[in-house]
């Protein structure tokens, strides 16, 4: 592999320093060479090359953007984000020196700011992987034999038109576990799966309820205080008017209602406890917003 890197990337006297655990089937690796540190990354074998270029587009237009929210991508000598190696598409990109964010209120602050700086951005040419339609009609498709199917479907149907409003580009996944700060105490962001152009108020509401409302020791609860850092630090960049900050709320609920299904059958009515406790508390949810 390191002959591969070499051959295709142009780096020089290659070597693995680091191999980090990743999520499903993918490789991550820290390598060494004489032009400095870099991280290897290694797609699912099973992801589709169309993808694979979504994905290091949108590393490639964030790296190089004003506000530089991720990572640059290093292109190959032949100017392309990825090359496959053996059954695998890989790319590289910038070593970042610093820490994934925690779970604190300075941390949570600075991730708010980064991403109003992330919904600042406009112009991007791709759409997000998440297509709201779609979505919503998967969702109705779900949980015929479970006793709140009516409920669920009335609150489907309370939502707004996210396609009609406020648009920009956004993660899809945003909180810590997906955001470095560098050394120079710069957030950027990581992890683009579904990353592109889509509904500011889907991605702005995600952190609302599926981080900040969680279950401790049996009981739901709701970390007002990490979240209120997070909308702080959104709203010291970007402006929302009233109408807009409910949309938020919606767009939490669209969220909560999309990963319903994620955690296994086992977790579906844990997962619909989450969403009635935050409908339920919107006025304290709400709090955090205003």
């Amino acid at each position: 592999m390191n002959s591969f890197i070499e051959e295709f990337w142009g780096l020089k006297n290659v070597n693995v320093i680091r191999v980090i655990k990743a999520k499903g089937n993918r490789m991550v690796k820290i390598i060494n060479s004489k032009e400095g540190m870099f991280v290897l990354k290694g797609f699912d074998p099973s992801l589709s090359e169309q993808l694979i270029k979504h994905y290091t587009s949108a590393l490639s237009y964030l790296g190089a953007c004003q506000y530089r929210l991720s990572p640059h991508i290093l292109k190959t000598i032949d100017g392309k984000l990825y090359k496959k190696y053996q059954s695998r598409y890989m790319y590289i990109m910038e070593y970042i020196a610093g820490n994934q964010l925690k779970e604190t209120i300075e941390d949570e602050y600075a991730l708010g700011q980064a991403s109003a700086s992330l919904h600042m951005i406009k112009d991007y040419p791709y759409h997000s992987g998440i297509n709201i339609d779609e979505r919503i009609e998967n969702m109705f498709r779900r949980f015929y034999n479970y006793p709140f199917k009516k409920e669920y479907d009335n609150i489907i149907k309370s939502l707004p038109n996210f396609n009609s409003l406020r648009q920009s580009f956004i993660h899809s996944d945003i909180g810590p576990h997906n955001a470095v700060k560098s050394s120079e105490d710069k957030v950027v962001f990581i992890d683009l799966d579904n990353a592109g152009n889509g509904s500011t108020f889907i991605d702005i509401g995600y952190p609302l309820i599926t981080q900040f409302v969680r279950y401790q020791n049996g009981e739901l609860t709701f970390n007002i205080e990490n979240a209120r850092a997070f909308y702080q630090g959104y709203y010291s960049r970007m402006d929302m008017n009233i109408k807009e900050k409910e949309h938020i709320f919606h767009g939490a609920i669209f969220m909560q209602l999309m990963y319903m299904p994620s955690y296994g059958e086992n977790a579906v009515e844990d997962m619909w406890g989450i969403l009635k406790f935050a409908m339920e508390n919107n006025e304290l949810l709400f709090s955090v917003l205003n």
